[in-house]
């Protein structure tokens, strides 16, 4: 019951951004600019705020991101397989259909439903997952859609795909955030007054604004193409990617309860936005990126309730 209380009014939220988006309500341009804000500002002190009271572990948490990023591979590659075997895909095609298997939405859904279920705390293993996502997901698929697409013009060298990861990286908001923070945290400073009830105003509209404008921007992706291969993705994403992570996480490497939470919880996700992006980039299955994330957001209102319910 506590699972269905949380995750209602977070889908409820989303729902209100989609429809605002479907009628008109609000533009593309709007749309874009609450984005902009959410990603830039609102977020970012959130994970600022979060992390900046508290301590990190005294060792390098090898355990959890084998356990995630471990998960991430298995699935990817069982995704990509099956795209192969049963629907007859090109490699490409395969390494998205995989990929969206394996790449949550972490950022516009994971760090508000994480920060809501589970607290501050909940912040330390968050912050190791999303520090390393882009570098390792983002530069494992780049290379491979590098390696696989037809090759009508030069391919990027490793060099170039390693530079263009690590800019995306470094310039990104949400990773600044968590960085500064888990640095500010190992000051043992407090936050300025001022500046705490800044940041503690600008926080509190991180997590209703990061799912609105998750809401609005759905109406971008349609359910019309590839309804197999998105099936397909949506199944590998909502069910079995957090299976093999509980696996990992709870029996392999064994890690602490609220980091098993947090990991699960993450690999529960749907489909993030960036395989779109990336599979329209390539022209690698983005009817079925398209689909999917349509599809795995959906269905997650269901996934997500009983993976919350299992661990609240």
């Amino acid at each position: 019951m506590e699972a269905v209380q949380l995750v209602l009014p977070i889908f409820g939220i989303i729902s209100l951004g989609y429809l605002a988006a479907r009628t008109g309500f609000l533009t593309t341009a709007a749309v874009d600019g609450i984005d902009r804000y959410v990603f830039n500002f609102a977020l970012t002190a959130l994970l600022f705020r979060a992390l900046a009271n508290t301590a990190l572990p005294t060792e390098l948490p090898w355990g959890l991101w084998f356990s995630y990023y471990g998960g991430v591979l298995i699935v990817w590659a069982i995704g990509a397989l099956l795209a192969r075997m049963f629907f007859r895909r090109s490699p490409a095609d395969s390494v998205i259909i995989g990929f969206g298997g394996g790449f949550s939405n972490t950022v516009m859904l994971g760090i508000p439903i994480i920060l809501t279920a589970y607290g501050e705390e909940a912040g330390v293993p968050l912050f190791f997952i999303l520090a390393f996502h882009g570098l390792t997901v983002f530069t494992i698929a780049t290379f491979l859609l590098e390696t696989t697409k037809p090759r009508d013009g030069a391919a990027l060298t490793l060099v170039q795909i390693l530079r263009e990861s690590v800019k995306g990286v470094v310039t990104n908001p949400i990773i600044v955030a968590l960085a500064f923070g888990i640095g500010f945290g190992q000051t043992g400073l407090s936050i300025p007054g001022p500046l705490d009830v800044t940041l503690e105003m600008l926080a509190r509209t991180g997590i209703p604004c990061a799912l609105f404008v998750l809401g609005a921007t759905l109406v971008r992706y349609e359910l019309k193409r590839s309804i197999d291969a998105a099936a397909l993705i949506a199944a590998v994403k909502l069910v079995l990617h957090p299976i093999v992570v509980l696996g990992l996480s709870s029996f392999v490497f064994v890690l602490p309860p609220l980091w098993i939470k947090v990991a699960v919880t993450m690999a529960a996700m749907p489909t993030g936005v960036f395989c779109f992006v990336l599979a329209n980039r390539y022209q690698a299955a983005p009817g079925a990126a398209s689909s999917s994330i349509l599809l795995a957001t959906g269905f997650s209102l269901i996934t997500l309730t009983l993976v919350l319910n299992y661990f609240l």
